[in-house]
């Protein structure tokens, strides 16, 4: 593997690792049974990882919902690497205050802002959710850049607000395609990704609950259809980029 190389593991629903050349962005880790507890809605999809193996050098929270914020897993990370860096916006950052994270490795963002993560440039996209602070981010390394959706409903004025922070061309879009609960349907994705014009695009926000999914084959043929690459990650797997 080259050492400018970018490699993504999906952990399920919106929750990503990246890593290259040996820096870890650790994004919204969902690994226990919180939504179950307190909604009802049983995982489909059991943790691919452990806390033990997620080694973050940096943690990004995209807004304080159970499946992106979550009250059972964060807390444990935050106590297994408490020198860790965690990034959020003004939800993630009064949950966290509420909750007795340390405040030294709390930052807060700001939508149109850029931060330097090690080895990432993370640039604060907004997300149209049903947390107002909700945010996504545009993800940039020597030589990938991602735009990550997290939840969000699909709009033009999205499209012209992350293509306004972006660094020129998109390689890679993750987005959420399951239609519910403030999230973009999958022929809305395929809308995102026409106008963005990446040269991959991946499906994510699936496959976590029976209440709350949507079958990614329809979004994966019609990108490549449309002539951009397009796959399903499998959780837990390592994919080079």
């Amino acid at each position: 593997m080259d050492s400018n190389s970018l490699s993504i593991t999906w952990l399920g629903q919106g929750s990503f690792l990246f890593e290259v050349n040996g820096t870890r962005l650790l994004v919204d880790p969902f690994l226990s049974d919180i939504v179950e507890q307190r909604e009802g809605l049983k995982r489909l999809m059991a943790p691919p990882l452990q806390i033990k193996e997620l080694q973050p050098d940096y943690i990004f929270i995209t807004h304080n919902h159970l499946d992106h914020f979550d009250p059972i897993a964060l807390p444990e990370i935050h106590k297994k690497y408490p020198t860790v860096p965690i990034y959020g916006p003004q939800s993630v950052m009064e949950k966290a205050q509420e909750m007795g994270f340390d405040r030294l490795v709390m930052h807060s963002v700001s939508i149109g802002k850029t931060y330097v993560l090690g080895c990432f440039l993370l640039a604060i996209t907004p997300a149209y959710h049903s947390d107002p602070f909700a945010v996504g981010g545009v993800i940039n390394t020597a030589r990938t850049q991602i735009y990550l959706s997290a939840d969000t409903t699909f709009s033009d004025t999205l499209v012209q607000e992350v293509k306004t922070l972006a660094k020129g061309e998109i390689d890679v879009v993750l987005v959420c395609i399951n239609g519910r609960l403030g999230n973009m349907n999958w022929q809305e994705a395929i809308s995102l990704v026409d106008s963005l014009k990446p040269r991959m695009a991946i499906p994510m926000h699936y496959g976590m609950f029976a209440e709350n999914t949507e079958d990614p084959i329809p979004f994966v043929k019609e990108c490549k259809r449309r002539g951009t690459d397009s796959f399903e990650l499998v959780p837990g797997i390592e994919k080079i980029i």
